[in-house]
């Protein structure tokens, strides 16, 4: 089949119409002139245009489908065309007669073509807008209904520029050879030359909308700053260049967002360095660079410098004052002393006592234990006769010194078999004094209760140590289950319990008042590797106040960490990024070397001026260290509001890359179904 244009309308002839010669090709066509003339196409209805030209130029502008709709619209004419054409009129309407399904396809296709002509010749410039309008609309649409893939077809992705170049080159092309090949006429020859013209034609195009679609997301962002006003924050006062670099590359919303949880966990003196990478990077970037060292490190220094203080008041806030375990000790100690002094009153209403079944009792281990333990038991029982005597004395007073002796025996011997022999012959003596001197029980209760209290000063000392030996969370308990009840005559609870907390209390405060410098180390100290140490801290103090002496170490311990690795040279890869962003700015701009006149004058006035261009450029990398910086080292209410200056920032950068992507999309689109109506693109 061929094509023919006749009066600007296309008409299909038949094949035969190529074997025919130049006159009787010139006769045919004149003959179908003369019948269009005449009416012989009457039933052809009048030029396509209007509303129904309009809403084609549209739909051919749609990406990809577009250049196929006429011949969607025509095989679809062509299936329903016996059903349809004889309910039809036949004035106004083009039928379709053919007799075969590829008879009414050529028919109606050509009727398509040639209406598409038509309101092309007689309205060029609407139908070109009205097809760019039509792949704007399907741009969008794509990009609002996948906008991954939608991304991709329009050519919106790469970070660099040389990539976003190679992505709109790529898509423009891809586009041209779909359209291009629904564009084309007659075989899969004639199609694969249109779609190569085509394609080649989009990856010119392509990337030549980029600055274009970069001017028009400019304005669309300059008129929504001007509509919505500019924003006076934490980040206003700082230099364009350094704004824009905390914003493109430290403002992720969602980073962010954790960033301020982090710091709001740790308080007032937690900086951005403490909770993020990044921003650790810029603090050791910042503080590695000359001039600007200072700035980074006075307030971390300063911050380090008071760790013991704060830690001392949030464990005085938690778990109370320093107890100082010492002077507790010396305080029970004197109290003892003054219970002491009570045994004389007591011991002068003394009655004589008949100790002999005691002594007979001893005289019998004597005779049967060896040893160590017969040594002692023989001194013990010796001290139970009258001074130089060999008799048993019957004094109460004796037997009670002779129980001082046994306990001062106790306090150093290690020999468990002499120690259970004291411990027995001890008891009978007690026996003996309880039913000679009643009132004695009463001072031994009040002197034991200060023992027992004085001993549990010193087990609270080793409850937080991670030995072998440190106490299991269940024996803890177990000894303060025990300890709380009361022994002998005393009444009421004992305060044991009191100086077991009162000893790991003491331990607290002087681990921190000897490792505050290395929060490392105390932290090892207090928490300890494990759970064990939070257990027992909250059976001693409750679990809220034990955890919040935890957290404040834990928060010492990043705080420690932050100004070693910032300030003591080590992670210099830390602050890599941001060093490379400061090196290109302190680079400056090259001169040209036809910038300047020839021969020495040119190379000496190049080398001043490379000089200034290069003295300038040092400044503003100081500059922009100094800016950044700092806000890496904020504490209290300034970093609160740099925090919510970079979020907010953040969430609009976000928002610019969205509306940039779909501004750059739409004009995209619009620019790949508009290019179709340049020169030569399409005959």
């Amino acid at each position: 089949m061929a094509t023919l244009t006749v009066n600007g309308v296309k008409v299909t002839v038949d094949d035969s119409f190529k074997t025919l010669s130049a006159e009787d090709q010139e006769a045919t066509v004149n003959e179908i002139a003369q019948q269009m003339a005449a009416g012989g196409r009457g039933s052809r209805p009048k030029r396509s245009g209007g509303i129904a030209g309009g809403v084609r130029s549209v739909a051919r502008g749609a990406l990809g489908i577009g250049s196929y709709l006429d011949e969607l619209n025509a095989a679809t004419n062509a299936t329903l065309a016996p059903l349809v054409d004889p309910m039809l009129p036949d004035q106004g309407y083009e039928k379709l007669p053919g007799a075969t399904w590829g008879e009414r396809y050529d028919q109606a296709l050509g009727i398509q073509r040639r209406k598409d002509d038509e309101f092309d010749n007689d309205h060029p410039y609407v139908s070109t807008g009205l097809k760019i309008a039509g792949g704007v609309g399907s741009g969008g649409a794509l990009l609002k209904a996948a906008p991954v893939i939608g991304n991709y077809a329009l050519g919106n992705t790469g970070a660099s520029t040389g990539a976003r170049l190679i992505s709109a080159g790529g898509s423009g092309a891809a586009t041209g050879l779909v359209q291009g090949f629904g564009a084309g006429e007659g075989g899969a020859t004639e199609r694969a030359k249109q779609a190569g013209i085509e394609g080649l034609t989009g990856a010119v195009v392509g990337p030549a909308l980029m600055p274009v679609a970069a001017g028009a997301n400019k304005a669309v962002s300059a008129l929504t700053r001007k509509i919505l006003g500019e924003s006076n924050d934490a980040l206003s006062s700082m230099t364009d260049q350094a704004r824009k670099y905390v914003v493109n590359e430290l403002s992720d919303p969602s980073k962010v967002a954790r960033y301020r949880s982090s710091l709001d966990d740790l308080g007032p003196e937690a900086m951005l360095a403490d909770v993020s990478p990044e921003w650790l990077g810029v603090a050791r970037g910042a503080a590695a660079r000359p001039g600007t060292g200072g700035l980074i490190v006075d307030p971390l220094n300063e911050r380090a410098g008071l760790a013991n203080t704060r830690l001392r008041s949030d464990v005085e806030t938690s778990l109370g004052p320093d107890p100082v375990p010492s002077r507790i000790d010396a305080s029970l100690r004197d109290s003892q002393g003054q219970v002491a002094r009570q045994y004389g009153p007591v011991m002068a209403g003394r009655e004589p006592y008949d100790f002999t079944p005691i002594t007979d009792d001893l005289d019998h281990s004597v005779s049967t234990l060896r040893g160590d333990a017969q040594r002692r038991l023989q001194q013990v029982r010796t001290m139970m006769n009258d001074f130089g005597e060999n008799n048993v004395s019957a004094d109460p007073s004796v037997a009670f010194q002779t129980r001082q002796a046994i306990d001062g025996m106790l306090t150093t011997e290690t020999d468990d078999k002499v120690i259970g022999a004291l411990t027995e012959a001890r008891q009978m003596i007690d026996d003996g004094l309880r039913a000679s001197v009643p009132r004695i029980k009463e001072v031994d209760a009040q002197y034991h209760e200060l023992a027992r209290q004085r001993e549990a000063l010193g087990q609270g000392r080793p409850i937080l140590n991670n030995e072998a030996s440190a106490m299991r969370p269940v024996e803890l308990d177990q000894a303060l289950n025990a300890g709380a009840l009361p022994e002998g005559m005393m009444v009421g609870p004992s305060g044991v319990p009191t100086r077991m907390r009162q000893g790991a209390l003491g331990e607290v405060y002087r681990a921190i008042g000897t490792q505050a410098n290395d929060t490392n180390a105390l932290r090892k100290v207090v928490r300890g590797e494990g759970d064990w140490n939070r257990e027992k801290l909250g059976m001693l103090f409750g679990q809220e106040p034990a955890d919040n002496v935890l957290n404040a170490i834990d928060r010492e311990t990043v705080f420690g960490d932050t100004t070693n690795r910032v300030t003591r040279g080590s992670d210099t890869a830390m602050g890599t990024r941001f060093n490379q962003f400061l090196d290109e700015v302190a680079k400056g701009q090259e001169v040209p070397s036809d910038a300047t006149i020839a021969g020495t004058t040119a190379r000496l006035a190049r080398s001043i001026i490379k000089r200034m261009v290069q003295g300038n450029a040092e400044t503003n990398a100081g500059k922009l260290a100094e800016d950044i910086g700092k806000l890496s080292v904020a504490t209290g209410t300034s970093r609160d509001q740099i925090v919510e200056a970079i979020l907010q920032r953040g969430q609009k950068n976000v928002i610019d890359q969205q509306r940039q992507a779909t501004v750059s999309g739409l004009i995209r689109g619009g620019g790949l179904a508009g290019y179709s109506s340049l020169p030569g693109v399409r005959n």
